[in-house]
């Protein structure tokens, strides 16, 4: 915990600040401070760290008080700004993996595989909780729909978002919170997730095959029909 807290720039007294203000409620500097035994000359800076990294919200009036944004919300907020930081890395990364490449002549870790059976539904529920800031998952199939795969899509979305989309045949069988927006088409070819990787998912005699791959044009490829089919497909949440 204090290495990740060193990461953001913060420390255990303002995660105290934090966790005071998800206990107590929105409260004013002043009765921050005197909860925590903490001088008050100091606990605006802890305010203004815990503020500067989307943990709080500063409340206007006289005096000021301070609300805990909810945790959850925290979270995938720090997961983005991490996903972003790391994309943002990544080209650089790449440049300097394609150098390296050259003078060491080793080979790209890029890969493309054929997958058959229950290794899809795990390898679906893999891509899912691995995924950073969004993951894009299409269920054209019943035997997509196992309780493992909805789990994670539940459990992943309190930190990242997830976009669902699924045959109208099936999708009156998901049951999912709010928090995750589904959408339906009346047809659907194939289906799969897509994350830090991509995977193709469709019927193949009684069974079900899926193609793997983490090669980037073949995960924009992947994303850019995903959203395709995402704008002509009917919200079934409002």
């Amino acid at each position: 915990m204090n290495k990740a807290l060193k990461v953001l720039g913060l420390d255990e007294r303002d995660l105290a600040v934090y966790t005071f203000l998800v206990e107590r409620g929105a409260s004013t500097a002043r009765e921050i401070a005197e909860s925590l035994g903490v001088p008050y000359t100091k606990i605006y800076q802890h305010l203004e760290a815990l503020e500067a990294r989307g943990f709080i919200e500063r409340i206007a009036g006289r005096p000021a008080r301070y609300s805990a944004r909810p945790p959850a919300e925290v979270y995938k907020g720090l997961v983005s700004f991490a996903s972003a930081a790391l994309k943002a890395l990544k080209e650089q990364m790449d440049l300097l993996q394609t150098l390296y490449e050259s003078k060491h002549g080793r080979a790209s870790t890029t890969f493309i595989a054929l997958i058959r059976g229950e290794k899809v539904l795990d390898l679906v529920e893999e891509i899912i909780r691995s995924g950073e800031a969004i993951v894009y998952v299409a269920l054209p199939y019943a035997e997509l729909i196992t309780p493992r795969i909805i789990s994670a899509i539940e459990e992943e979305s309190k930190r990242i978002e997830v976009k669902l989309l699924a045959a109208k045949k099936i999708a009156k069988y998901i049951d999912l919170p709010p928090r995750v927006e589904v959408r339906a088409l009346d047809d659907m070819f194939g289906g799969g997730a897509l994350g830090n990787s991509a995977l193709l998912v469709v019927k193949h005699g009684e069974g079900l095959l899926g193609i793997h791959s983490n090669e980037r044009y073949l995960l924009d490829i992947a994303k850019t029909y995903f959203n395709y089919l995402w704008d002509k497909a009917e919200p079934i949440r409002s």
